[in-house]
């Protein structure tokens, strides 16, 4: 399923005459976790279409989880942790419906990604790192989100987009006594335009 997710980003990118090709990374702030991200934008401003491919490293926090500050040891501590990563890719689209239209350097955006999400369950308890993710529990599953956004973009071939919207992410079985993980998400982007 990933090799078929992988060309079907390759075949659309040779599909779309594009003179728009950007990569980038950037930070995801849910209300389930924060993580980092790296993706690939395909596009052509005539359509108002870009083509998105993206994988991202998601850590999955817990519902009573915080951190304190440890008096004893001169250190913070995060109480009521768990040890759940997320692993999503996935491929969409950004639509720019006034593409052409608006003479600053923004545009608003709505977006849609679909994919896989590989989700690591290690243990829990204060065990050490070979512990915790030796024996983790591991399983696929479908992933999408859907949103809106605006991008901005500069003259030294760079761009930041922020994306606000819906994480949907529901496991097939459990892990950590849920299976659905969706949720608010703030997506920061931050791109670097490819000159062909």
């Amino acid at each position: 399923m990933i090799r078929f997710l992988f060309l079907l980003l390759i075949s659309l990118n040779f599909t779309i005459a594009s003179s728009n090709k950007r990569y980038g990374a950037g930070l995801d702030i849910g209300s389930k976790g924060s993580g980092v991200f790296f993706n690939y934008l395909s596009g052509n401003v005539e359509k108002n279409f870009d083509l998105v491919g993206e994988i991202r490293y998601f850590d999955i926090k817990g519902d009573t989880e915080s951190i304190v500050y440890d008096y004893w040891t001169n250190q913070y501590v995060t109480i009521s942790g768990q040890n759940l990563l997320f692993i999503p890719m996935l491929v969409g689209f950004n639509y720019h419906p006034f593409a052409g239209k608006i003479a600053n350097n923004f545009s608003p955006f709505i977006t849609f990604r679909g994919g896989l999400n590989f989700s690591i369950d290690g243990k829990e308890g204060n065990g050490s790192y070979k512990e915790t993710w030796r024996k983790a529990d591991t399983q696929w599953s479908t992933a999408g989100f859907i949103g809106g956004g605006i991008e901005f973009r500069w003259y030294n071939q760079s761009s930041i987009a922020l994306h606000i919207g819906s994480d949907i992410i529901k496991l097939k079985k459990k892990a950590d006594q849920k299976t659905n993980y969706s949720g608010l998400l703030i997506h920061i982007s931050f791109n670097r335009f490819i000159k062909d």
